[in-house]
């Protein structure tokens, strides 16, 4: 018999065919239903969902979506992992570094040995620099750098101002030498001092040329203002050898003058300038020394005695004729002094030629005559004297050609070049100007420095 059909409210009959839907499990929500399909898949749908059978299951609502496995746990970890590998990487990179020491101002040995003491090597580099020497003026690393154990710190130390060669100015005037020296980066220092180099010249300085000075220091440069004054000693009475060695120690020059006298051959009659001034170091004195003592006068009256019976006679013929028999005899001079020997061939009417010879015997010394004493020779006739050189004759130099030149010029550059003058009239005339007539040794000749040319001249 057949049963009514259920209404939808009401409970289900036990007998009725079950529907092909699973049941629904009680400890699930009722608000949803599982739904598999005709390929197995489960579908969970909503109460208040419609379906339509034989057609794809329709959703009017969103299916929750299932949830994605969780991954942060796992970044988390790598983070984790990274961090803690850079701090051990820094922990023990950090092992064998220390601070580098802040050393600038300090003087180099105490900064050397803080830079040590902090297990670093230091290395000093000089710099010029104002600031005084030996003081750190840098450092590379800059203090509280974190530095490795046994790595370089530089040191940049003061070596104080810049340097620079000094110049040589010596012989240049003193303005000259003062501009090269500020133009080099110096200061100039000048001090005058007693030379015979010509005023103004540059006779020293100090430091040496080529010598390296700090810039804006001190060269100090002595500039001459010429000879020193000095005192004319008193050498009147005295020999002209002896007259000569005492200028020459005053550092003064003897000009050597023979005129008729009749003290003793060779001795000092007078001087010029007057013993007690003062003159220029290297001024020529004038000395006026004896001739031989009166023979060219007496010998006439040995021979004017027969002039009783032809007076007008008699008192001029010894002026006339007896001179020139007396002129032509060789007098002795081996031994003496050259100025000396010379005189005496003057007063004879003779001349000399000097050579000058090394030997033992003092300098200036006649050491050989080429014609003996006594031998009869023609008025104005010349024998040549050798003479000595001395035992340490001084640098030789060429004797200026004076010839043809008037007396004062001539002695002017004989003195100027180093050597001795001495002057013979050939007349017996002391009228100046004279002209040079001859000279010995002639112009050219090389003889020791300081020796003596003999100068014949004659008033025309």
């Amino acid at each position: 018999m057949s049963q009514p059909p259920h209404g939808p409210d009401d409970p289900a009959d036990p007998l009725d065919p079950v529907d092909p839907v699973d049941p629904v499990d009680p400890d699930e929500s009722l608000d949803e239903t599982v739904v598999r399909d005709e390929w197995g898949n489960e579908t969970v749908v909503p109460a208040d969902a419609t379906v339509v059978e034989d057609e794809p299951l329709l959703v009017e609502e969103e299916v929750a979506e299932r949830r994605s496995p969780l991954i942060w746990p796992y970044l988390l970890a790598f983070l984790l992992l990274v961090l803690g590998g850079l701090g051990a990487y820094w922990f023990f990179s950090q092992e064998d570094t220390n601070t580098v020491p802040a050393v600038v101002g300090q003087l180099e040995p105490n900064a050397e040995a803080s830079v040590r003491e902090a297990g670093f090597e230091p290395r000093s580099e000089p710099e010029a620099s104002e600031r005084p020497v030996g003081v750190v003026l840098e450092q590379s690393p800059e203090g509280g750098t974190e530095l490795e154990e046994g790595k370089t710190v530089v040191l940049s130390v003061s070596s104080g101002p810049a340097e620079g060669a000094v110049p040589d100015v010596v012989g240049e005037q003193t303005a000259d030498a003062v501009a090269a020296v500020e133009e080099a980066g110096f200061e100039a220092k000048v001090t005058e001092v007693f030379s015979d180099k010509e005023s103004g010249t540059v006779v020293e300085q100090a430091p040496a040329a080529g010598g390296n000075l700090r810039e804006g220091a001190t060269v100090e440069l002595s500039a001459s203002k010429g000879r020193e004054p000095v005192e004319v000693p008193d050498v009147v009475g005295t020999t002209s050898s002896e007259a000569t060695a005492a200028l020459r120690d005053a550092g003064l020059e003897a000009n050597l003058v023979s005129v008729p006298s009749e003290r003793p051959a060779g001795t000092v009659l007078a001087q010029n300038p007057r013993a007690g001034s003062t003159v220029d170091a290297g001024t020529s004195v004038r000395l006026n020394v004896a001739q031989a003592s009166g023979e060219t006068t007496t010998e006439p009256t040995t021979t004017t005695e027969p002039t009783t019976t032809t007076e007008p006679t008699t008192t001029t013929e010894p002026t006339t004729t007896t001179e020139p028999a007396a002129a032509g005899t060789v007098p002795d001079v081996v031994g003496q002094e050259l100025a000396v020997g010379a005189r005496s061939f003057g007063e004879a009417g003779l001349k000399v030629a000097v050579r000058y010879v090394p030997s033992q015997e003092a300098q200036g010394e006649v050491i050989a005559q080429a014609q003996p004493a006594g031998t009869e020779l023609a008025p104005g006739d010349t024998v040549q004297l050798n003479v000595s050189n001395g035992a340490s004759p001084e640098a030789a130099a060429a004797v200026p050609d004076v010839d043809g030149t008037r007396s004062l010029a001539a002695r002017a550059r004989l003195v100027a070049a180093g050597f001795e003058v001495l002057t013979i009239p050939l007349d017996g005339s002391e009228v100046q100007p004279r002209a040079v007539q001859s000279q010995t040794p002639a112009g050219g000749a090389s003889i020791p420095g300081g020796s003596l040319v003999i100068l014949y001249v004659s008033a025309t």
